[in-house]
């Protein structure tokens, strides 16, 4: 089904602007369920000029792929089931010859779907807009004369509960970012099919950056998510301290590890450059608890970072998710309440929570029993909260001074993320550890999807 009306599509016009050599400050983001390193050897071998260029792992898992093409920087995220793609952000991607777009076509077809055929078009002697098979959409169209843009840009369109914001947003990013400045912006006339005034189609730069826009008059069920994320490759802590500030500003969302949403949805990572460094430290484990320190984080601070990296006796810290098919308010009782939390709380069948207690408070204790069925061992597991935010965070320190962080988001589709940090203990190896919590976790997600 096409997203977008061919009439609105046809009224689109050529632009020109200045073609200039750039430093890519903002990096395209994409979100995938374990085929990030597929994804970009396939988006690889299609354009010309183009690259994987290196790839971040957690043992054997790819964790991130950073990939060029033709010269444009991306990176795709192994995130899990969380996020999926739809049309909201897609990639213009602008060729020379009937024969370039027709090759690339065919092969970003293969396995996907077709939203608007290929075919002329008033504004363009041949384009389409196609769902590859891993989701991400790709508006593909041959360069007209006066076109001067890059290979690749990225494409908002302003549908669903952002339907019509195009005009707002354009301004507010062009103010938020330097070297930003818009292009060109073509208006709905008075014969519509949008609302006089709005936004038709838009082309404007960030630092330079080529990005477009356009409102959708259809209107559709979905839009911005963390599918898509542009992520803004920070100096120094400055930048980062702007940047936030401007993005989380009048509505927008503050998120974990840099992440954000602004006031029209659209998400964004606000990184130092030096965290990467941090990251690929040679030694492993300086870059491991830089990565801890990370995970603790919202605004990223680099800093924080710098210190945990050469803090001997810091704890590595370890994550865990889960997406639960189930309303946040669900989930958040049965994680809350101890008659729930004894029929969840055990790694194996073997195991059981015959005992829990929760003060659910700034400063309030817990506890809870957690037993072999058998009767050969138990311990008690217990602390205290420091933060408490319903449907959104639980923080507490254990009884032996590790800190732990429970983050629940709803997402659009009602379903609930969650995501658990801890502070490892130094007995057990931290794979172990990492298990048994995902484990629990695991079982959590069964119970309250099951009762």
């Amino acid at each position: 089904m096409n997203i977008l009306s061919l009439s609105f599509l046809q009224k689109r016009r050529a632009f020109t602007f200045q073609n200039k050599t750039i430093m890519q400050k903002i990096t395209p983001f994409f979100w995938y369920d374990g085929q990030a390193e597929e994804a970009a050897n396939f988006y690889t071998s299609i354009f010309p000029n183009s690259q994987v260029d290196g790839i971040f792992r957690q043992g054997e898992k790819a964790l991130t792929v950073g990939f060029s093409l033709n010269g444009q920087k991306f990176t795709a995220l192994n995130g899990g089931p969380i996020f999926k793609f739809n049309p909201s952000i897609s990639i213009f991607v602008l060729l020379e010859t009937v024969a370039e777009v027709d090759a690339v076509w065919e092969k970003l077809s293969e396995g996907g779907t077709a939203l608007i055929p290929l075919d002329k078009q008033d504004w363009s002697a041949w384009y389409g807009w196609v769902q590859d098979k891993y989701g991400l959409t790709w508006q593909v169209s041959i360069r007209n004369a006066d076109d001067m843009g890059p290979m690749f840009t990225p494409s908002f369109l302003f549908t669903g509960a952002q339907q019509y914001k195009a005009n707002e947003a354009i301004d507010f990013y062009v103010k938020t970012f330097p070297d930003s400045a818009i292009n060109v912006n073509i208006p709905y006339g008075a014969e519509g099919p949008g609302p006089e005034g709005t936004v038709m189609y838009a082309n404007f730069n960030l630092f330079g950056q080529n990005f477009v826009a356009m409102d959708d008059p259809q209107g559709a069920d979905y839009t911005f998510n963390e599918a898509v994320s542009l992520v803004v490759n920070c100096e120094n802590q400055a930048e980062v301290d702007l940047f936030w500030a401007a993005l989380t500003a009048n509505g927008g969302q503050e998120s974990q590890c840099g992440w954000l949403k602004d006031k029209f949805g659209v998400s964004w990572q606000i990184t130092p450059i030096e965290m990467f460094q941090l990251f690929a430290d040679p030694d492993p484990v300086r870059s491991q608890r830089a990565m801890g320190a990370m995970m603790k984080m919202q605004k990223l601070d680099i800093e924080v970072m710098r210190q945990a990296a050469d803090d001997e006796n810091a704890m590595a810290v370890v994550s865990v998710e889960a997406l639960i098919e189930a309303p946040i308010a669900k989930a958040w009782k049965a994680w809350t309440t101890p008659a729930d939390i004894m029929q969840w709380n055990n790694a194996s069948p073997d195991w059981h929570t015959p005992r829990a207690e929760n003060d659910l408070r700034t400063g309030g204790s817990f506890s809870s029993r957690m037993e072999a069925k058998d009767g050969s061992f138990g311990f008690d597991f217990g602390g205290v909260y420091d933060q408490v935010v319903e449907h959104q965070i639980i923080a507490y320190t254990m009884s032996d001074g590790r800190k732990v962080e429970v983050h629940f988001t709803e997402m659009e589709d009602g379903k609930t993320h969650v995501f658990e940090t801890f502070d490892a203990e130094s007995t057990n190896p931290v794979e172990m550890q990492k298990a048994g919590w995902q484990a629990i976790l695991d079982n959590f997600k069964k119970y309250v999807e099951t009762n």
